[in-house]
């Protein structure tokens, strides 16, 4: 149990983690309700009792260090799989953990050595959808966390830890050796509750993507994005056409931001928070509000 909290805490807590939880309400979605700080002993009680808990993964200053990708169906598995490989063997980033959810399909983690901003993850999750998933709907993908123009944000700015449900039948969460995806295609979920010592040791294995690393990426992520969707549609994934697909170049400089702004700063936010503009111009707006952004020294 401790070496599992130490290892979550390691990889995907902010400093002065909060959490939240969750209740249905009258519309059969959640009221999701601030709890405060969450101490190794609070997780440890939810861990013990298969009762949920969940990470509200920005913090109040617009940082995070945790990202989710979630795939929703299982016959999406060789798709994920091209992701998963890619991060590696294109940006030489390493290998983020992978889960089963019992909502949620599959998911893929990407744990940050040290906080970014909100704007700069969402950058970072847009291209690599781009790149890797654009083949898949939209609809069948869920961000944490989610671009503000989401319809349903506020939720995915929550991400829960080692879920579980009861009805019909119990159904368990949880973090899986990514060689044996592809057993999980028809049911992405454990009918029996994982071993702790068993899960903190596949996240012993998992390494933080550090500050250079990321932004190297943030850099190299426009040159080769897939521009056209549509047209990796028809590739089989891992195909040596798909993979040649990847290396696109895309850079269209069609915006779709309007012209009345204050100033530079102003400006740059919206290039960056549109969805129309093209994901390099986004990541050139989002270097460019670095300045802003980071803290001075002493």
């Amino acid at each position: 149990m401790n070496r599992l909290i130490a290892e979550l805490t390691r990889l995907y807590f902010l400093p002065d983690q909060e959490w939240q939880s969750w209740q249905p309400n009258d519309n059969g979605e959640r009221d999701y309700v601030g709890e405060g700080k969450l101490t190794p002993d609070i997780l440890a009680e939810h861990l013990m009792a298969g009762s949920n808990v969940g990470l509200s993964l920005v913090s109040p200053a617009g940082m995070l260090r945790t990202m989710v990708i979630s795939v929703e169906k299982g016959s999406y598995w060789d798709q994920l799989t091209v992701l998963y490989q890619g991060v590696q063997e294109d940006f030489d980033l390493p290998a983020p953990a992978i889960s089963v959810s019992v909502e949620d399909g599959y998911q893929i983690w990407f744990s940050l050595a040290e906080p970014v901003s909100y704007q700069q993850a969402q950058v970072f999750l847009d291209a690599l959808r781009l790149k890797y998933l654009a083949d898949i709907p939209l609809s069948r993908l869920k961000f944490r966390p989610a671009a503000e123009v989401s319809g349903n944000a506020d939720s995915l700015g929550v991400l829960p830890l080692m879920q579980t449900l009861t009805k019909p039948t119990e159904r368990w969460s949880a973090f899986i050796d990514p060689s044996m995806g592809s057993m999980f295609v028809d049911e992405t979920w454990l009918e029996m509750a994982p071993n702790l010592d068993k899960q903190a040791a596949m996240l012993a294995g998992v390494e933080s993507i550090k500050p250079e690393d990321f932004q190297r990426v943030l850099t190299l992520l426009p040159t080769e994005a897939t521009c056209s969707p549509a047209a990796d549609n028809k590739l089989r994934p891992g195909s040596e056409a798909q993979q040649q697909s990847r290396k696109t170049d895309c850079r269209p400089s069609s915006s779709g931001v309007g012209g009345d702004f204050a100033d530079p700063k102003s400006f740059l936010m919206a290039v960056m928070n549109d969805p129309d503009t093209s994901v390099h111009d986004r990541i050139e707006a989002a270097k460019a509000l670095l300045p802003y952004f980071e803290s001075p020294e002493g």
